[in-house]
């Protein structure tokens, strides 16, 4: 890996617009996943602190769409969200996907306080608080936020198609669920019975109404792993579009049964673009 590559995303844990540019403007010196790594952080991850640049880079996300336009390089780039914490599924593990598709890169961001300001030892800094003080602190902030992002690139009908299998860590919470699910094409998502401690989990977004009209944009492959019925139901409840795939074993090879279909969509969305 590229040492200024590394040094400039360790210094993406607290984004600025010009730390951005910067890093945008060096793609060229880096290898395609590096470069296709920091297209993702740019348009989905820090999108917030980068969408004042995208003009200046030809970048936009197709009108009506999740997919993201890197005019420069002439690449369409989405995101597909993996959810299976309780580990049903071993070929959509990290490693596995790595192993299969590409390189893991971390994207990650520093917690900011009310004023805006990024903390970088939260434990610290609540030293002394109580646990209501703790609460309402971070409440009044927005919480640090934590992707591992596999980036896997191929050339179909004419266009380069870069898919981003993106697994969420566990403490993105609250307010970063938005951050998570946000411009995401489709998730791969299997129900855990841990649900108060999983912060992807039914549990936490179910009761989010907020988040439904989100949640809605999303195309759903929901494994028949355990109860699947309450996550279908909530599906139907918030009328988004899923199927429910059939579990066959921690084994099988989930992501080549689904890409091929998912990338048959891009391409039907292309074609209307």
């Amino acid at each position: 890996m590229h040492q200024k590559f590394t040094e400039l995303v360790n210094q993406c844990r607290k984004p600025t617009i010009e730390l951005l540019r910067e890093v945008l403007l060096c793609r060229g010196e880096f290898s395609e996943a590096e470069s296709n790594f920091i297209t993702y952080m740019a348009g989905f991850s820090h999108h917030e602190f980068a969408e004042g640049l995208f003009s200046d880079f030809n970048l936009f996300f197709l009108e009506n769409t999740s997919i993201f336009f890197d005019g420069e390089n002439n690449k369409f780039h989405f995101k597909i969200l993996i959810s299976d914490q309780s580990h049903y599924c071993n070929k959509l593990s990290l490693g596995r996907i790595e192993r299969d598709y590409g390189s893991i890169f971390g994207s990650r961001m520093a917690f900011r306080d009310k004023d805006g300001l990024y903390i970088d030892k939260l434990g610290k800094q609540l030293r002394g608080c109580s646990g209501e003080q703790a609460r309402a602190y971070i409440a009044q902030g927005t919480s640090g936020m934590a992707e591992n992002v596999v980036s896997y690139q191929r050339n179909l009908q004419g266009y380069c198609l870069v898919t981003h299998f993106v697994l969420a860590a566990e403490f993105n919470v609250d307010i970063n669920l938005k951050t998570v699910f946000s411009r995401v094409t489709a998730c791969i998502f299997a129900n855990t019975p841990e649900t108060r401690f999983c912060n992807l989990s039914l549990y936490q977004f179910q009761h989010r109404a907020e988040l439904y009209s989100l949640l809605k944009t999303i195309y759903w492959y929901v494994i028949d792993a355990r109860q699947p019925e309450k996550v279908t139901d909530f599906l139907h409840k918030i009328e988004a579009d899923f199927k429910l795939m059939q579990y066959k074993s921690r084994e099988h090879d989930y992501l080549q049964e689904i890409l091929p279909e998912i990338e048959t969509m891009m391409l039907e969305i292309l074609s209307y673009n």
